[in-house]
């Protein structure tokens, strides 16, 4: 007796399935992280400038707000929290996006930012 050889025709068609819906929910993620990188960027930024020159809490939420919309991210500055006073300004930025995915179903990443200005 032979033993077959290559795949079903079932067990390609799951494959493909499987493909397509990694593929789909790639596609519905990226954008998610993508944000978040532009977010990350912003606010390594303002702490990298941070070291050679001063800044008060208005100053960091308006450099904060000014390159968020630069970035297309300004939807998200009602996240944003500048505490702190003098040498010590932090920014906190916690948020949730989410997508739907299928129906009903969402997929729902989160995402958290603490930023620590003092010298």
């Amino acid at each position: 007796m032979n033993k077959q050889k290559g795949s079903s025709a079932v067990f390609i068609l799951v494959m493909m399935i499987l493909a397509f819906s990694g593929f789909f929910t790639l596609l519905k993620v990226m954008p998610l992280y993508t944000q978040d990188w532009s977010v990350q960027t912003v606010l390594e930024n303002i702490q990298q400038e941070s070291k050679s020159q001063k800044y008060t809490r208005t100053r960091v939420y308006d450099m904060i707000q000014k390159r968020f919309g630069i970035n297309g991210v300004d939807a998200l500055m009602e996240f944003v929290d500048v505490s702190g006073k003098g040498s010590s300004i932090k920014i906190e930025m916690e948020y949730e996006r989410r997508v739907p995915l299928i129906a009903n179903i969402e997929l729902v990443a989160t995402f958290n930012h603490n930023i620590d200005l003092s010298e």
